[in-house]
C-alpha cells in the first residue's frame, strides 16, 4: 500500500488547520479544531472532519466552514505540490460526543 495517501491527508490538515488558526476569523461563540481529512484517490476531493466546541454549537461551525471554504483553498493552493488542489467538502466529526454518550449510558447502567 502506497504511503502517499496518508502522508498527503496529514498534510492537508495540517495546512488547513493552519490557515484555519492564522488566516480566518473564527467566530468567539465556538472553536473549530481539523480532526483529520481524508483525500480521494484520484486526489480531486478530500472530506474533510472538523470538531467544534461547544457541540451545541457544531451545525452553526459547520456553516461557517463551508462558507469559508474558497477562502481556505485560496490560501492552501499555493502550499500544494500536488497536479490538482483537492476541493474541500467539510463534515462535522461527531466521535467525541459519541463516546460521551456510551460512557454516560455505562454509567446509568452501573447505577
Amino acid at each position: 500500500m502506497s504511503r502517499r495517501l496518508p502522508q498527503l491527508n496529514d498534510a492537508l490538515r495540517q495546512m488547513i488547520a493552519e490557515i484555519i488558526s492564522e488566516k480566518i476569523e473564527v467566530p468567539f461563540e465556538y472553536f473549530i479544531t481539523v480532526t483529520h481529512v481524508t483525500c480521494a484517490p484520484d486526489l480531486k476531493t478530500a472530506k474533510v472532519f472538523i470538531s467544534v466546541l461547544p457541540f451545541s454549537q457544531a451545525e452553526e461551525g459547520l456553516k461557517f466552514m463551508r462558507r469559508q471554504r474558497a477562502e481556505i483553498q485560496r490560501q492552501l493552493a499555493p502550499k500544494m505540490k500536488t497536479k490538482f488542489l483537492p476541493i474541500l467538502n467539510f463534515f462535522i466529526d461527531d466521535t467525541n460526543e459519541v463516546a460521551n454518550n456510551i460512557y454516560s449510558q455505562l454509567d446509568a447502567i452501573k447505577e
